[in-house]
């Protein structure tokens, strides 16, 4: 199944389209919720901690993963829309090579340095053992992650929205009925629910193999489609490589985040990471209806339909905006409802905290609107400057707020050092403050890009 997006209405194409990304990308999110809630049931609110606690750390190197791949399809896309079936081939081909050695040398450092990495967080002492037991996992998995990204992405390109969220539903399925497995039968600890993980992608990757074979006809490339053509390789790696480092540089962002937070203790871990878990469930549309719209604009750039490129980043913007309200109007009233379910049973400190923190980002959410939209477009058409830059601009958000906190409780800044509870609040308005810095820095060159296209018209 394929859909060529360079017809029909790009308000009906894109919302449609964008749907199963919406289902998706929130089946991704109960499956990476799934281990913090499994082990926090199953074994103790501790445990809940320590996975909750890596949460930056594995999106440093799991997320790099899918946006590389994700700018990998940006291209295959791209000849999609320009109806070149060989060029759809070779950039799959290229992909794969490319996908294979970048996924195993991040594998092999990221699990090499995993502990130094949450010594260097200051993850509290009594957790550290069992966040480690998680993430190496994770980390070692890199391979499998890779496979199940980088297939499903070309299935996307093509215009296939629907089956990859079947095999990540049942992949979510897997990984939660091995987590209960491993753990409640197997004995194992945190470590269970990360080899979990791995083994769930690396099924759901089969079975995305499964379907080329035997749905995919543009996908079927043979050992010539292999052959080295260091044009191709290097123009995948122009729009893979700075998304994969944007989205490390924004990590790091949320890791000096991380690192500040876990210096609070672990109720504040706890906290924050609750928190950012259901806030994340909040963005979802927004960062599905941006996949949309990436593979939207990538098909109609290589078609040469640049009015529908302007024509798709407006409505989709506003489509944004309009669910950033109806998430706020859901929130503040009926937030705290949402943290038992993530949480279970925990201190009222846990609770209070973790709403402050949903009210906050959830209120401020629209601030995240140009940020997507405008760089899901730009580097679906390989403008990629700005982007980066952007991502900068948001580490200064995220870094500098964090740095204030830092300086304000160890009382360098004030005679009186800052009370706990007053720097998480603090520490609550980290992401907007990106958000805002991000959007103003990228904009520009998204206006600058979409007047471009007003005179080729």
């Amino acid at each position: 199944m394929t859909t060529d997006l360079t017809k029909g209405s790009p308000l009906k194409q894109i919302f449609l389209f964008s749907i199963p990304f919406l289902i998706g990308n929130l089946f991704q999110q109960f499956y990476n919720v799934a281990d913090m809630v499994i082990v926090g049931r199953t074994l103790d609110p501790s445990a809940y901690a320590a996975v909750g606690s890596t949460g930056s750390l594995v999106w440093f190197a799991s997320g790099a993963i899918q946006a590389l791949t994700t700018g990998f399809s940006v291209v295959t896309a791209r000849y999609f829309g320009a109806k070149d079936e060989e060029g759809v081939k070779r950039s799959f081909a290229a992909a794969i090579k490319l996908s294979a050695l970048i996924s195993i040398l991040l594998a092999l450092a990221c699990t090499l340095f995993a502990r130094p990495l949450l010594e260097f967080m200051r993850t509290p002492a009594d957790i550290m053992e069992r966040a480690y037991g998680y993430i190496v996992w994770v980390f070692a998995g890199l391979v499998a992650t890779a496979l199940f990204n980088l297939l499903s992405n070309m299935i996307r390109a093509l215009g296939d929205s629907k089956t990859p969220l079947y095999f990540l539903v049942v992949a979510c399925i897997i990984n939660i009925i091995l987590d209960f497995v491993l753990i409640a039968l197997c004995g194992m600890d945190t470590d269970g629910a990360g080899l979990a993980t791995v083994l769930a992608q690396l099924l759901s990757g089969l079975m995305c193999i499964v379907y080329i074979v035997k749905k995919q006809p543009r996908l079927h490339i043979a050992w010539r489609h292999f052959k080295t053509e260091w044009a191709l390789d290097g123009l995948l790696l122009h729009v893979g490589l700075p998304m994969a480092f944007l989205n490390m540089v924004l990590s790091v962002g949320s890791i000096v985040m991380q690192f500040v937070t876990n210096g609070m203790g672990t109720l504040y871990v706890s906290s924050q990471t609750t928190g950012a878990k259901i806030e994340s469930f909040v963005t979802q549309p927004v960062l599905s209806f941006g996949s949309a719209v990436a593979v939207f604009a990538a098909q109609n750039y290589g078609a040469q339909r640049y009015d529908r490129v302007i024509d798709g980043g407006r409505k989709t913007m506003l489509m944004c905006v309009i669910w950033c309200g109806i998430a706020s109007l859901i929130m503040i009233p009926f937030g705290r409802l949402f943290i038992p379910l993530l949480a279970g049973e925990v201190e009222q400190l846990v609770v209070d905290n973790a709403y402050r923190y949903i009210v906050i980002n959830t209120v401020l959410s629209f601030l995240l609107v140009p940020i997507v939209i405008c760089k899901s477009i730009l580097q679906s058409l390989g403008r990629t400057l700005w982007c980066m830059v952007s991502g900068f601009t948001e580490i200064v958000g995220r870094a500098g707020l964090s740095t204030v906190v830092i300086l304000l409780m160890s009382g360098a800044l004030l005679s009186t050092p800052l009370d706990v509870q007053t720097g998480y609040v603090i520490m609550c308005f980290c992401t907007p403050l990106a958000w805002l810095l991000g959007s103003l820095t990228v904009l520009g060159d998204y206006i600058a890009v979409m007047r471009k296209f007003k005179k080729l018209l």
